[in-house]
């Protein structure tokens, strides 16, 4: 590994320059996520010392010691009296002036505070984390101290936050500073030694005592009084430090990712306040437990519990009872780990994190600072999978490759479609899926499952060629060489041709649309298309062509009430935001028991799709996100019904029939394999989208101006748009919409309010046996819905503002606020 060196005297003679420009940088505004019931966060600052200018001068990296206290700065009644002693009592400055000069580092200290480590706070170790970064923008390298009861947590909250790749290393004793026998100078001066020894740089945060090296994710005190308490189990140390070496004979996973991007975590704690860290708590398993541990700490407050189960994470049935309640009615999310001391737990499910091979300890850490950052289950289960696993993947693993004459191969095309097909992949692992490409572009426009061999692009223009990439991705990430093709569409014949004229235009328009402004196009007074901003990813040519009837291509679904038209572009792919086509026809056309009705020519089905439309007058209007061939048809009502919905996880579910009436009504759909998941938590986006489904809202919405844009999916874009506009939904006090958040029920009631301008205001208490719990902003919206009979309570009366709401739920609210009087 490269470690990597700066020019050490520009660096001291800037010091005190570092010190402004770090308090500005702590001060200014992070894009990191903050909770919505925050404010911006007011951050502390520290009187770091500066730099003397003897240590400006001198050639020795500047190691800073940031003292709390503990056990090594403990003053003992007697000189034997090991346990009889009172921590944190002797200053870092006295503990610095009874070593020797140190002869590898020039050091400085910088008390933050000076008590046993059990007495500190979450809040007070986001200050400790935050003083930590500030002295890392002076010092080269830093020294932490603090009591052994609780190191092993101070040590992984520091590993996760502090943001400075340069070493931190944290050390103390077992015994006072001022026994026979001690051990705290020999630690103190050791740490000081691998601090300035640069060997830990990119490593996080390590724990030295005994001369033994570990990470401060895995170490763990394993005695109650020995000196050698600390240990890794499993894994065992990263080093050593003897006169004169400092060793290290492991590399992490972090350190692997040495001046790489991500090689800091989410956790940046500028981006919070320091009340965000929500109360997480720890449940110990043993035979026949009960779950009265669980509810009493829900019931105080914990948004996050770890449980220390026995073997690989078991808990007993009463325990896991009280878990689902806690899941269910207030959303609790769980992480599972083992008591044994090491071993992994794995599996999880909704709600419910594995910790891998954290203790439970360590993972209660890790759980606390991911519900500061997020209340996404998903986000939650990945960063566990990731930041907090570490699992190290080898560069020497194989990326998937393709047999000897492989190449994409043409299935099919048509003037405005392509189908191309490419053989099986092979890994020394397994294949996981595949990605297609426009040729050149950095982005895939599908990603495939590992048994897809084939792929259609539609919406292309006639006789153009389009070049396609399609990649191999294995189980690990590692993708494999790019297999290119290039095809042409079919080109439109030529009047009195050998196709006969039937896809000849008799008249035609086009323009150029810039993404910035969105734009239109009219032809004939006949046909209008609407595109809205935001719709494409750069400027599109884009075309509308009247075809002879003669051209209507597959069975007709009904009489013609326009003529067909194709809509054509010159950007593959569906548009980013729906499209709006307005038609006229002649109403007449329609008769008693009949209707108009825009239809698409699907390509590859070859047949009509229907997509309905808005009729007003003689002129019916549908969005759509993607071109093709587009008719009014005149059909019979009956013969446009929906089929019937069956989704094969509803079956005996209590919200069967509202979830085949609302899937009917198109609020909502099913999943790929069938399935609705009724029990599956809501996203804000996702509930935007039903909201606005079933309001049937039609206007562009307001302009998306939220700081994560980026993370907003296509599919919901506009109706993130029509509700902001409505003013049913707002982003939060850092600018974020935040669409893979989960809704709680608080939230829902207030949307669905706003949806149908129900009383928002108001203090006047509802019938739930909570209503205290309800939080004041929601409050007469809770009420409000709940008096219109749209929501209801769960178990006990209780409301449950902060539980999150499962697509059952949503469904049923959405259905009662249709059927409302409002």
């Amino acid at each position: 590994m490269t470690i990597f060196q700066t020019n050490k005297t520009l660096r001291k003679l800037l010091a005190p320059l570092l010190v402004a420009a770090l308090l500005a940088t702590l001060l200014a505004s992070s894009p990191g996520p903050a909770r919505a019931a925050d404010a911006p966060p007011s951050l502390p600052t520290f009187n770091i010392p500066a730099l003397s200018q003897t240590h400006i001068e001198s050639p020795l990296p500047n190691v800073i010691v940031v003292a709390t206290g503990g056990t090594l700065a403990g003053k003992a009644s007697n000189s034997t009296s090991f346990q009889s002693y009172s921590a944190g009592t002797y200053t870092m400055e006295k503990l610095l002036g009874d070593l020797p000069v140190h002869k590898t580092a020039d050091v400085s200290s910088y008390q933050f505070g000076n008590k046993g480590s059990g007495g500190y706070t979450m809040q007070e170790l986001y200050d400790l984390s935050l003083a930590v970064d500030a002295a890392l923008e002076i010092y080269d390298s830093a020294v932490v101290t603090t009591g052994t009861d609780t190191m092993e947590e101070i040590a992984y909250f520091l590993d996760l936050t502090v943001r400075s790749p340069k070493p931190v290393v944290v050390t103390g004793a077992m015994r006072p500073w001022d026994v026979i026998g001690t051990d705290g100078p020999a630690n103190l001066y050791q740490a000081i030694k691998v601090a300035g020894s640069n060997k830990t740089q990119w490593f996080g945060t390590v724990v030295m005592l005994n001369d033994v090296i570990h990470t401060a994710r895995e170490v763990t005190k394993s005695n109650s009084h020995r000196m050698d308490t600390f240990e890794t189990p499993m894994f065992g140390a990263i080093g050593y430090v003897d006169d004169p070496a400092v060793r290290i004979y492991r590399l992490t996973a972090r350190a692997m990712k040495a001046g790489q991007a991500d090689w800091a975590t989410p956790f940046d704690l500028r981006a919070i306040a320091k009340t965000a860290l929500p109360v997480v708590e720890i449940v110990y398993n043993y035979q026949e437990a009960g779950g009265g541990a669980i509810r009493a700490l829900v019931q105080d407050g914990a948004k996050g519990i770890v449980t220390a189960g026995t073997g690989a994470g078991g808990i007993s049935s009463k325990m896991s009872a009280a878990r689902s309640a806690a899941i269910q009615d207030h959303g609790v999310v769980f992480a599972s780990t083992t008591r044994t001391g090491s071993g992994s737990t794995s599996g999880g499910s909704n709600g419910i994190v594995a910790a891998d091979n954290l203790n439970p300890q360590h993972a209660r850490i890790m759980l606390m600072l991911s519900l500061a950052f997020s209340s996404d289950f998903n986000t939650i289960k990945n960063w566990f999978e990731t930041v907090g696993t570490q699992d190290i993947t080898s560069a020497l693993e194989q990326a998937p490759i393709w047999a000897d004459g492989s190449a994409l191969t043409l299935e099919s095309r048509s003037t405005t479609a392509i189908a191309f097909a490419w053989p099986l992949a092979l890994d020394d692992e397994s294949i996981n899926g595949y990605s297609v490409y426009v040729t050149g572009k950095d982005v895939p426009i599908a990603r495939l499952s590992a048994t897809t061999k084939s792929y259609s692009a539609s919406g292309l223009l006639p006789g153009t060629s389009y070049s396609y990439t399609v990649k191999a991705i294995d189980n690990s990430g590692l993708e494999s060489a790019p297999l290119i093709g290039s095809f042409f569409t079919d080109s439109l014949p030529t009047p009195g041709g050998g196709g006969g004229g039937t896809t000849t235009p008799i008249s035609k328009t086009e323009g150029m649309i810039q993404p910035a402004n969105g734009g239109s196009l009219t032809l004939e007074q006949q046909i209008t298309l609407n595109v809205p901003k935001g719709a494409t990813e750069g400027e599109t040519k884009m075309s509308i062509e009247k075809l002879l009837n003669s051209a209507v291509p597959g069975s007709q679904p009904g009489d013609l009430a326009t003529s067909v038209y194709e809509l054509l572009k010159d950007r593959i792919g569906n548009f980013l935001v729906p499209v709006t086509l307005t038609f006229k026809f002649d109403p007449s056309l329609v008769k008693e028991g009949q209707k108009a009705s825009i239809f698409y020519f699907d390509e590859e089905l070859k047949q009509w799709v229907e997509i309905g439309g808005t009729v007003e007058g003689d002129t019916i209007t549908a969005p759509t996100d993607h071109f093709t061939k587009f008719a009014v048809f005149v059909v019979d009502n009956e013969t446009a019904q929906e089929p019937e919905i069956s989704f094969t996880d509803i079956v005996g579910h209590w919200s069967e029939e509202a979830i085949k009436e609302a899937a009917a009504a198109g609020i909502v759909q099913g999943y790929d394999d069938g399935t609705f998941k009724p029990e599956k938590t809501v996203t804000r986006a996702e509930f935007a989208v039903m909201l606005m489904n079933a309001l049937q809202a039609e206007e562009s919405g307001a302009p998306l101006a939220f700081t994560d844009n980026s993370a907003i999916g296509s599919w919901a874009r506009t109706a993130i748009a029509q509700a902001l506009q409505r003013g049913i939904v707002g982003g939060y006090p850092d600018g974020s919409f935040r669409p893979g958040a989960t809704i709680n029920r608080a939230e829902m009631a207030s949307m669905i309010a706003k949806a149908i301008s129900l009383p928002t205001g108001g203090t006047a208490a509802t019938s739930f046996a909570d209503n205290a719990a309800i939080p004041s902003w929601a409050l007469g919206a809770v009420k409000s819905a709940a008096d219109e009979g749209i929501l209801h309570g769960r178990t006990g009366n209780r409301f449950v503002p902060q539980g999150t709401a499962t697509r059952a739920e949503a469904v049923t609210a959405i259905l009662n606020m249709l059927k409302s009087d409002k």
